[in-house]
């Protein structure tokens, strides 16, 4: 099993990612629970609301009367009551003025509230020492203010139940087990894993007949019996002690009224109740650490799911954007490829020869070369060119990427053409044409012409040629350049989801931890005794019994 130490520090570090200013009370039990895991003495608070006789219940233990009992709201201060060899109060201010008394009669100046109902602001703690055998061995009881009566000691006592290993809810017999007492045992003790508590029903000679007696102790105890309770079987949850009754008994120093008045049969039980529950401190306090614990978890949880969403939806957003890139990407990448090879099927020797070997080879023939390069062919040149590198130049402005340079263009000088020979007539040829009326001159110029027009076709169709190799090789690396600047860039993931997502893990980790703390093996079923604890706590019980009765 993990060490307190341990369990508190990771019970801690879970608390850092706690929102103090919405969860200040869980925050606080926190730091209380992990305070009383290391807590050396073993202690008993008394708790009920204004006028149950809280006060009047310590007395009758202590077998005097040592705390303030008046019937105006009077405990305004947690007053602790320790074992010391002789009765001693000892008041410690905020200022560091430690106030010392013989006697408790200084409590009425400190620890009881004013007229206003208000207490002293200055008051750090107020101890009472006391020479009883109660008190022994590091036992402390804790008088606490009247609950349901201000908020600020609903505080106080809300926050002590945290450092005590038990609890004793005093009940008003004429008005047992309110809506107001209900709700604070839920919310103050049960929902944090107090499960140490034991029930006295007060002033139950108050009511005149026995029946209205024995009804009241049956309603009062078939509720106790429904709530659940950390104490070791065979021990009662439910003690009726009449607690004014008793103080005035032992005055008197009537035994009987004494054993009548059931603070014998209670001090005795608590002495053993206190014995059994001291073998078992670790473990009651770690119930109330994992209650703390799930509470924590709890809020820590739905954190971690917020955050988990807001980085889903961050991310979901991211994709998106990401993925609508992608698309435009494809688009832009998809359009421009398709203008390029428009203007490279353009470019295909067959279609230039086809297209444009006549006009070319016309225009070389009669000297107007130039003049069809630079108008009909470059005019057809540059709407292409212009097609394909708008699209370009639009796609970079959209990706925020620089423009390429520009298609080169690269004309061909003006090709030199070799016209061939004019083949004369021989004398045959001259001859015969005196006959034939020039028939062989008119062969042979008309096979000169043929013989020019084609060396003007071979002369443009060199050009074109020509002209298709330098396009295409620097359309190509055009081509190359500006698909390599139509690329989406992946916007980078941004520094607070980053930082959200470190949190996240180190929340998660805290999660994992305050799991640990949940799985701890506690035995939480009802502790069993054996015979012979059963026999030694037994004895126990009769020798309390009978020193109560002879002291």
């Amino acid at each position: 099993m993990k060490s307190s130490l341990t369990i508190s520090k990771s019970l801690q570090t879970a608390c850092q990612f706690i929102e103090v200013q919405e969860n200040q009370q869980l925050a606080k039990d926190v730091e209380l629970v992990c305070q009383q895991l290391v807590n050396p003495h073993f202690g008993i608070a008394v708790v009920a609301p204004f006028n149950f006789g809280k006060s009047t219940l310590i007395n009758a233990l202590l077998g005097r009367e040592i705390m303030p009992t008046k019937m105006i709201r009077t405990t305004g201060a947690v007053i602790s009551v320790k074992y010391g060899k002789t009765l001693k109060t000892i008041i410690t201010l905020n200022s560091g003025r430690v106030i010392k008394s013989n006697d408790t009669e200084i409590l009425k100046e400190f620890a009881v509230l004013n007229r206003k109902g208000q207490r002293r602001e200055d008051v750090i703690s107020v101890e009472v020492f006391y020479p009883h055998r109660l008190l022994k061995n590091g036992v402390e009881l804790f008088d606490l203010p009247g609950t349901n009566d201000r908020e600020e000691q609903d505080t106080l006592v809300r926050d002590k139940l945290l450092q005590v290993d038990l609890v004793i809810q005093i009940l008003n017999a004429r008005q047992p087990f309110t809506q107001g007492e209900k709700e604070t045992l839920h919310n103050w003790l049960f929902n944090r894993g107090i499960k140490t508590i034991i029930f006295v029903l007060n002033r139950m000679n108050e009511l005149e007949s026995i029946e209205d007696k024995n009804e009241v102790y049956n309603d009062v105890y078939s509720t106790t019996k429904t709530f659940e309770s950390d104490l070791p079987q065979g021990f009662k949850k439910l003690y009726r002690v009449d607690a004014l009754p008793a103080i005035k008994a032992q005055q008197e120093r009537n035994i009987w009224k004494i054993i009548t008045s059931g603070i014998i049969t209670f001090e005795s039980t608590l002495f053993t109740i206190i014995s059994v529950q001291k073998e078992k401190t670790n473990q009651t306090r770690l119930l109330r650490v994992t209650a703390i614990a799930s509470q924590v978890k709890s809020v820590l949880q739905k954190k971690a799911n917020n955050l988990t969403k807001e980085i889903k939806d961050a991310e979901d957003i991211r994709n998106a954007v990401i993925e609508k890139g992608k698309q435009r990407e494809e688009y832009l990448r998809k359009e421009f490829k398709r203008r390029v090879k428009t203007y490279r099927n353009w470019l295909s020797l067959d279609t230039l020869v086809a297209t444009y070997q006549t006009n070319a080879a016309q225009a070389l023939e009669t000297g107007s070369f130039n003049n069809w390069q630079n108008s009909k062919f470059q005019s057809t040149i540059l709407s292409y060119i212009q097609s394909i590198e708008n699209w370009a130049n639009q796609s970079c402005d959209e990706f925020q990427k620089s423009r390429s340079n520009r298609i080169k263009i690269s004309f061909p000088s003006c090709p030199d053409v070799s016209l061939p020979k004019r083949q004369e007539r021989d004398f045959g040829q001259w001859f015969g044409d005196i006959f034939n009326g020039g028939a062989n001159r008119r062969k042979l110029d008309k096979e000169y012409e043929r013989k020019k027009w084609q060396a003007y076709k071979t002369a443009a169709y060199n050009y074109l040629s020509k002209f298709r190799t330098d396009t295409l090789a620097s359309l190509n690396k055009y081509e190359k350049t500006v698909e390599s600047l139509i690329v989406f860039a992946i916007p980078p993931e941004s520094s607070t989801v980053i930082q959200k997502r470190y949190y996240l893990n180190d929340l998660n980790s805290s999660l994992n931890a305050i799991q640990d703390i949940e799985s701890l093996k506690i035995e939480t079923n009802i502790y069993r005794l054996n015979w012979l604890k059963r026999f030694k706590f037994f004895l126990l019980f009769c020798k309390n019994c009978l020193f109560l009765l002879l002291q």
